[in-house]
C-alpha cells in the first residue's frame, strides 16, 4: 500500500442473483498461483495471475475461453460481455462508462483484469476462497441472457480519481442518480483512520460509477476537509455532488509512518524516503552446517547443444541452473547424475523449478516459491549404464528459458551436469559423452562454491535498522572454482545462497517490523518467515514488481522476542537488497 493511494473511478458491485432457469458455464476456482479448477479437473494458466492493491487479476482471453465466453478482437481493442479493453493506450469501459482499475498488459499484448470486472462483465458472481482463491459462479453460457440484481458497492479506502468525461446536458431532477455516503466520525485525530460508507443508489437500479475528490484514509493536516462524492450511472446521468466536512484537530494519534506499520498489509508498500539512511546493522555470522553450490548461469544464453558446467559431488550439495535457450530450435535444459562409485544413490531433499518463459524475474522469482515450497523425492539408485535425470525442463523455445534449485543428498560419489539438449537427440550416455563442455560467456558466473548456506543473527534496538543484502561489500560474494576449467570464480550477488537470518527483538514491550527494500533496480522473489508455530511464505512483492528504494514492502509485524527468516536471491533480479527492521512500541499483528 502506497500513500496516498487512487480511487477506482467505478467500484464494482458484485451480483446477488442470476436467473435460475439460464444455462450457465462450469464454475471456475482460480488460485494466485494460476491453477484452475473446472468441472472437476485441473489446468494451470499459461499467464500468471497477479494480485494489485487487494485484487486479483486475471489473463482476459484465457480466463473468458475456460468460461466458454468469446473474445472479440479488433487490432488492439478487445471485447468481452459489457467489458471493453483498449490495450494501447490502456483503457477500460464497462456498460460504456469508463473504468479507472487496475489493468496489465503482457509483453505480448495480453491484458489482466480484475476477476471481479470480469464476473460482472459476465453477469456472474465472484465468490473469494481462502487463499486469496476466487470462484467465478454463474456465468451465463454463450448467447444466454442473464438477469441480475447489483448488490451494494464496498465503500471506499483511499483517495480521488480523475474525472470522467463531460456528459451531455439533462434535466434537473430527471431520473438522475443520488450520491450518498457517511463517515464514521464528524471530528477526528491527525493520524486517526477515516471509516467510510457509501450508500449511493440509482432509481431505476443501473450501475454507478464513482469520483472522489478530497477523501483520504487517513488525514494528517489538521483544519477542515471537504470530501465530495459524485456518482453516474450506466446510461451517463450524473448525479449532483454530496459533500460532508470532518474537522481534523487536537493531537496526533499517528504519523505517516506510524500509520503505515500499523495498517499496511502484508505484501504492500508504503513511503519511506529515509529508509537508505538507517543505520547499518551488523550481523553475527553463526556457524552452522553448510554445503557446496553447484552454480550454472554460464554461458546464459547458449546457441549449441552442451554441457553448460559439470562437477563431481558426494553428500549435501545444491545445484542451481538458470539458463535462456538462444539455439534455433527447442530445447531441454537437464541436471543428470552419473554414478562415479558402485551403489551411489541420490536423493532431492528440496527442489523447485521454473520454466517456459521469457520473462526472466519470473522465471526467478516462481522458481525460488516453489523451492521454499517445495518437497523432495525418495532415494533413487543412480544407473550404471546411463545417466539419471534429476530435472527436465519443459520444451524451451527459442528465447524461452527455465531454472531449476535442487538441494541434494549423494550417497557414493557423482558427476552432476546441467545440458541444454535440442529436441530429437536422445538423452543417453552416448549423446552426452559426444556433446561439449560450452566456454562461459563474459558477463556470468559458473562454478563451485563452499557455503550455500549463510546463517545470520540480527538484534535490533530502538531505532530502525538496515541489513544488505547481495552487496558484494558488507555482504562478500562467496569464492570457488569453474570446476570445467579451474579458473577461480566470485559469485557476484550470492545468487542461490540461502540466507537463515534469525532476528532478535532487544527492547522489551516492543514489536518487530521487516520490510524489504529493492536496492539495485527491479527485484521480485519470495522468502519464508518461521514466527514460534507460524510459517509463512511471503511472495516478493505482493503483485507485480518492486522497483522503488523509497517505498519498502512489508514482510511480518510481530511482538515475538525472536522470528526467522530465509531468503535467496532470485535469478533475473536486481541486486543488492535491503531488509529494514522497525521497531514499534506495543502490539502489532500482521
Amino acid at each position: 500500500m502506497s500513500f496516498p493511494r487512487t480511487f477506482r473511478a467505478l467500484t464494482l458491485a458484485l451480483l446477488l442473483g442470476a436467473s435460475a432457469s439460464a444455462a450457465s458455464s462450469p464454475d471456475l476456482l482460480i488460485s494466485p498461483t494460476g491453477d484452475v479448477t473446472i468441472a472437476g479437473r485441473s489446468v494451470q494458466l499459461r499467464t500468471a495471475p497477479q494480485f494489485i492493491e487487494g485484487a486479483l487479476l486475471v489473463p482476459l482471453r484465457e480466463t473468458a475461453a475456460l468460461l466458454g465466453r468469446n473474445v472479440q478482437v479488433s487490432g488492439t481493442l478487445m471485447q468481452v460481455g459489457r467489458l471493453v479493453v483498449q490495450t494501447s493506450n490502456r483503457t477500460m469501459t464497462i456498460d460504456g462508462v469508463p473504468y479507472a482499475g487496475a489493468l496489465v498488459v503482457t509483453p505480448g499484448g495480453d491484458p489482466l483484469v480484475e476477476a471481479r470486472l470480469l464476473a460482472y462483465a459476465l453477469d456472474g458472481q465472484l465468490v473469494t476462497r481462502p487463499g486469496g482463491a476466487v470462484a467465478l459462479t454463474g456465468v451465463p453460457a454463450q448467447g444466454t441472457p442473464a438477469v441480475s440484481t447489483p448488490a451494494p458497492v464496498n465503500p471506499p479506502i483511499t483517495s480521488p480519481a480523475p474525472p470522467p468525461s463531460t456528459p451531455a446536458p439533462q434535466p434537473a431532477g430527471a431520473g438522475l442518480p443520488e450520491a450518498r455516503f457517511a463517515t464514521n466520525k464528524t471530528v477526528y485525530a491527525p493520524g486517526e483512520r477515516v471509516v467510510y460508507t457509501d450508500f449511493s443508489f440509482d432509481q431505476d437500479g443501473l450501475n454507478l460509477a464513482r469520483q472522489w475528490t478530497g477523501a483520504e484514509e487517513v488525514f494528517f493536516t489538521p483544519g477542515e476537509h471537504r470530501i465530495t462524492l459524485t456518482v453516474t450511472n450506466s446510461k451517463g446521468r450524473v448525479s449532483a455532488p454530496f459533500t460532508r466536512i470532518v474537522q481534523v484537530q487536537g493531537a496526533p494519534v499517528n504519523t505517516p509512518l506510524s500509520y503505515a506499520l500499523r495498517h499496511t498489509p502484508i505484501g504492500s508498500t508504503f513511503k519511506d524516503t529515509l529508509n537508505p539512511a538507517y543505520p547499518a546493522v551488523t550481523p553475527v555470522t553463526q556457524a552452522g552446517a553448510s554445503f557446496p553450490l553447484l552454480f550454472s548461469d554460464s554461458p546464459e544464453t547458449p546457441t549449441q547443444s552442451g554441457v553448460l558446467y559439470q562437477d563431481r559431488a558426494s553428500g549435501r550439495v545444491r545445484v542451481v541452473a538458470y539458463h535462456i535457450n538462444r539455439l534455433p530450435r527447442p530445447a531441454r535444459l537437464y541436471v543428470l547424475a552419473r554414478p562415479r562409485s558402485a551403489a551411489a544413490a541420490v536423493q532431492v531433499l528440496r527442489g523447485g523449478s521454473a520454466g517456459g518463459t521469457r520473462i526472466e524475474s519470473v522465471l526467478g522469482q516462481v522458481s525460488v516459491l516453489d523451492f521454499l515450497t517445495g518437497t523432495g523425492s525418495p532415494r533413487q539408485q543412480l544407473s550404471t549404464s546411463g545417466v539419471t535425470a534429476l530435472y527436465t525442463s519443459p520444451l524451451l523455445t527459442p528465447e524461452q528459458g527455465a531454472t531449476a534449485l535442487l538441494d541434494l543428498h549423494i550417497t557414493g560419489e557423482a558427476d552432476l551436469s546441467v545440458v541444454m539438449l535440442e529436441e530429437g537427440r536422445p538423452l543417453t550416455d552416448e549423446t552426452l559423452r559426444a556433446l561439449p563442455v560450452l566456454p562461459p560467456d563474459a558477463q556470468h558466473q559458473r562454478g563451485t562454491f563452499p557455503g550455500a548456506v549463510r546463517s545470520l543473527t540480527v538484534r535490533v534496538g530502538s531505532s530502525p535498522a538496515r541489513l544488505t543484502l547481495g552487496d558484494n561489500l558488507s555482504d562478500p560474494a562467496l569464492s570457488g572454482v569453474d570446476a570445467t576449467t579451474g579458473a577461480p570464480q566470485r559469485l557476484s550477488g550470492n545468487y542461490g545462497v540461502q540466507y537463515d537470518i534469525t532476528v532478535e527483538n532487544s527492547v522489551p514491550g516492543n514489536s518487530t517490523v521487516a520490510t524489504f527494500v529493492p536496492r539495485g533496480g527491479a527485484y521480485r522473489g519470495g522468502l519464508t518467515v518461521e514466527d514460534g508455530q507460524d510459517r509463512q511464505i511471503i511472495r516478493i512483492p505482493g503483485s507485480g514488481v518492486l522497483t522503488n528504494g523509497d517505498h519498502p514492502m512489508m514482510l511480518w509485524k510481530t511482538r515475538s522476542r525472536s522470528f526467522r527468516l530465509s531468503f535467496i536471491p532470485t535469478g533475473g533480479s536486481f541486486l543488492p537488497v535491503s531488509l529494514v527492521f522497525y521497531p514499534h512500541q506495543g502490539e502489532l499483528r500482521p
